[in-house]
């Protein structure tokens, strides 16, 4: 029985991809990396701080350390955000929908806490989150559970009670390794991509939600 539906934030709950290749396009080929769209792809989903370490990897540059380069991704982020972050398709009926059953709601990313309360403000969804966590909140983050487990014990669900909406596969293998059930809503562009396989059910947009919920709860113990 899912009691808990625990949601990923970048790309599930805003369309918010572009606004992080554009920052880290920016910040990053402006201390000296060679901007690589292969690169950007490979590190959907991952903490901002392990996207900074791989590009540092590739290209070291020098006058700026790390972390002031991490966060000015941050803040190039926040600022776009602000600016013109748009809800992804389903969500608000999405969320008004297990509002009204009764589900629990959470939300675990890699963002910042920061993020987290810009993109909760700018879609003005706040108030369906019962609780939030970061991968600052925690000892690692995705593909680590870590996130996803803390979100499930600030709500006393039981991993197995809890459902996950992902968008990349660093989250989705985050979810299940944190044994709980898995929904895929892949970025058009690798949504036929086999890696997404190891999700419970696969989503065009959260459209598709409510009839998949319900299908699952019919099928689950």
């Amino acid at each position: 029985m899912i009691t808990t539906v625990l949601f990923d934030m970048d790309g599930v709950l805003i369309d918010s991809e572009k606004f992080w290749q554009q920052a880290e396009r920016e910040v990053f080929t402006s201390v000296g990396c060679q901007w690589s769209e292969e690169i950007a792809h490979q590190t959907t989903g991952q903490t901002t701080r392990a996207v900074t370490e791989l590009w540092f990897q590739l290209f070291p540059w020098e006058g700026k350390t790390l972390e002031e380069v991490e966060q000015a991704v941050v803040d190039r982020v926040d600022e776009l955000i602000r600016q013109d972050g748009e809800i992804k398709q389903g969500v608000y009926d999405t969320l008004r929908f297990l509002q009204a059953e009764g589900i629990k709601i959470g939300l675990a990313t890699n963002s910042t806490p920061s993020l987290i309360q810009t993109v909760l403000a700018r879609l003005e969804i706040a108030s369906f989150f019962q609780t939030t966590v970061s991968a600052l909140d925690v000892p690692q983050g995705k593909p680590a559970p870590d996130v996803y487990l803390k979100a499930a014990a600030n709500l006393q669900s039981k991993p197995e009670h809890c459902l996950v909406i992902e968008d990349s596969f660093t989250g989705a293998t985050a979810g299940k390794r944190a044994g709980m059930i898995v929904f895929a809503v892949p970025e058009a562009l690798f949504y036929n991509d086999p890696k997404f396989d190891l999700a419970d059910r696969k989503l065009v947009n959260l459209e598709e939600f409510k009839e998949n919920f319900l299908a699952l709860s019919h099928v689950t113990p």
